[in-house]
């Protein structure tokens, strides 16, 4: 369910002609790519060291690949940067809803409840006591140890 103006819109778009971009390298005359020409392989590197997309320089397929190839032995060479740090040109990113400090939103769920394992909970459970040990002697010069737990004592007996 489409309007009249946008399948009048859609046909337009489907008529014109995208805008070719002129190739760099041909319009310069350029034999081939040099890894050694840095000035010309940053034409083809966003301001951020990445490598542009082939749609966006105007190159042929074998074109763009002899840049990448460059590109790759410049950076091995240490003549071009892998990446560039640009953090002015940035925006700030979305924080939370309490701000750039999420600490606050632990302030409204309220006070934490105690662990289950935590001694200090108060309720009563089967875990009255800690395990005991004994000691018993098996022959006259070996003695062994046995600890019992109090929670398995109770449910044995």
């Amino acid at each position: 369910m489409t309007s009249k103006s946008n399948k009048l819109r859609a046909q337009k778009a489907l008529l014109r002609k995208p805008k070719k971009r002129s190739n760099v390298v041909v319009t310069e005359k350029i034999g081939f790519v040099d890894y050694k020409d840095v000035n010309l392989l940053q034409r083809f590197m966003s301001d951020r060291s990445k490598l542009r997309a082939r749609r966006m320089n105007g190159n042929s397929v074998q074109l763009q690949r002899d840049i990448a190839t460059a590109v790759k032995n410049a950076r091995e060479m240490a003549l071009l940067p892998y990446t560039k740090r640009v953090s002015a040109t940035r925006a700030p990113r979305e924080r939370g809803e309490y701000g750039s400090d999420d600490r606050d939103r632990d302030r409204d769920r309220g006070p934490r409840r105690p662990r289950r394992d935590d001694s200090s909970s108060g309720g009563s459970s089967s875990r009255t006591s800690a395990p005991t040990a004994q000691t018993v002697e098996v022959s006259p010069n070996i003695t062994a140890e046995i600890s019992t737990d109090a929670s398995t004592q109770g449910a044995t007996s």
